[in-house]
């Protein structure tokens, strides 16, 4: 018997010991090679343990919040505008991830003493209350009727929120562990004292990813995080008719991948011409999937950009299955992940490359974006599940217009965000950002919108501070309701650093 508990004594501190040198540390050393805006929660726990890595050399401001936060501002963007307009030498770092509500904000709020920022910044929008999920769970129902315990309980499910169990187990149990039932309180219980149960969906992904960036071909991925190509690129590494890069040996002796889809081929061959102004080489391109090609060994012999041209383009919303979209951008053929690159990227986790989709609505006039933001975001629903929850959220501000605005769940969790940094007198900017002209149509004028306005303006005092520009950015701007393209994020980055800058002193 004495054996046996020794035994099991033995097994639990090995088990507790691999654990936490493997789950809590070891992955968190090796390189993060997940593109911005994918494998969210590990960016998220990755770069927390960077920041919390590096000594603090200058004032930190820290920004928080979904992804409404990480589209909207440029950390260096914002740093060298500070730097320039009110010689503020600072850092400035997110900790955003996308579908991150005020409840999981404030379960955050204890892990940044450890970072010692000298601001917060927490931008919202109306997606980040979680208001439509009313109107799903009750088509009838009305947020300003809706039992709240409801919709918290409906808040920690995995769909709703997969953070709470694979980022904030233990928060979440002290702060809402009442409402959960037994079988749910037991899964947090487990996530909160082992980690290889609390990050065993999310740790793996980079781990596939080292994997795939040395010894794969790199043709199964979410977002590119190749070259810069100087014609565009969009997300997913789809080219336009051209594309222009430089000879590497990666490619001189692995070939390049570049997939074919029978839309680009119509029945018959598309010829792909190779150019460096003195060496020229036509591919045929005949089968629809990840082709291989070898380039003439002509193009590595000095260091001259080659331009690929395609004899013809497609168009995704002409397309079918995985490849219907509906957009207008020409498409030509789509790069391996790495494209162009030696040795893969490693530390992007948020850093933001412009693609073609951020230049769509450049010179585009209110009219034409207008039936552009219909056709694309809420035309065919039975054809892309994927805009259910935009379809949701237009309900949700059509039919909140007519409701009595109630401060509760999310907004109670606002509040309570605000007094934690009131107490501290730590510098906190809430700002209810900008918002598409189109879908702030839809419940603007209402008193639900006023009354929530006011509500967000009565948090301001002592170093709580409140900023509603919800009007400041055209609608070519955003690449949807409440996201910023590239060149919307450009645009707002000196409104941002006006306002900021003026809330350190002089």
């Amino acid at each position: 018997m004495k054996k046996r508990i020794i035994f099991l004594i033995c097994f639990l501190v090995f088990l507790v010991g691999i654990d936490f040198l493997f789950f809590r540390k070891i992955q968190f050393l090796l390189p993060n090679e997940s593109p911005w805006n994918t494998n969210h929660f590990f960016n998220f726990l990755y770069e927390y343990e960077r920041i919390r890595s590096l000594p603090k050399t200058k004032k930190r401001i820290i920004i928080v919040g979904s992804s409404v936060a990480y589209y909207s501002l440029d950390a260096k963007a914002l740093e060298k505008s500070l730097l320039e307009k009110f010689s503020l030498d600072v850092d400035v770092f997110y900790l955003a991830y996308a579908g991150n509500s005020p409840l999981y904000v404030y379960l955050l709020l204890g892990w940044l003493e450890p970072l010692a920022p000298d601001l917060v910044v927490y931008p919202v929008n109306f997606i980040d209350y979680r208001l439509h999920r009313t109107y799903v769970l009750f088509p009838e129902g009305r947020n300003d009727s809706v039992e709240e315990t409801v919709m918290v309980q409906d808040a920690l499910t995995f769909t709703e929120a997969p953070q709470s169990l694979w980022v904030f187990p233990w928060e979440t149990i002290r702060e809402v562990g009442s409402a959960m039932d037994m079988e749910t309180l037991s899964r947090y219980l487990v996530s909160s004292g082992f980690s290889f149960y609390r990050y065993k969906d999310i740790y793996e992904q980079n781990l596939q990813n080292l994997f795939q960036h040395r010894f794969g071909r790199n043709t199964s991925y979410h977002s590119y995080m190749g070259v810069s190509i100087p014609e565009g690129v969009n997300g997913l590494g789809w080219t336009g008719k051209q594309f222009s890069f430089y000879p590497t040996k990666k490619m001189e002796e692995k070939g390049i991948w570049l997939e074919v889809t029978p839309f680009l081929l119509s029945g018959s061959s598309c010829q792909l011409e190779f150019s460096n102004g003195e060496t020229k080489q036509v591919v045929e391109l005949r089968e629809p999937r990840w082709t291989k090609i070898h380039l003439d060994l002509a193009f590595f012999r000095e260091n001259k950009q080659i331009t690929a041209t395609l004899e013809r383009v497609w168009f995704a919303h002409e397309a079918s299955g995985a490849y219907l979209d509906y957009h207008w951008d020409p498409m030509g053929v789509r790069l391996e992940q790495t494209f162009g690159l030696e040795e893969p990227k490693s530390g992007v986790q948020y850093i933001r490359e412009p693609r073609t989709e951020d230049f769509r609505y450049n010179g585009m006039d209110d009219e034409t974006y207008t039936r552009y933001f219909y056709y694309r975001l809420l035309e065919g629903l039975e054809k892309r599940p994927g805009i259910g929850y935009l379809v949701a959220l237009k309900n949700a501000k059509e039919r909140i217009r007519s409701e009595k605005f109630r401060p509760i769940f999310h907004f109670r969790y606002i509040q309570k965000i605000a007094e934690h940094f009131r107490n501290r007198n730590l510098p906190f900017l809430l700002i209810n950002n900008p918002e598409n002209p189109i879908s702030l149509r839809w419940y603007e004028g209402s008193d639900w919108y006023k009354d929530h306005l006011q509500y967000l303006q009565s948090l301001e005092s002592g170093s709580v501070h409140f900023w509603d520009i919800h009007n400041a950015l055209p609608m070519q701007g955003f690449s949807d309701f409440h996201h910023f393209t590239y060149v919307g994020m450009e645009q707002m980055n000196s409104i941002y650093a006006e306002r900021i800058g003026n809330l350190f002193p002089k």
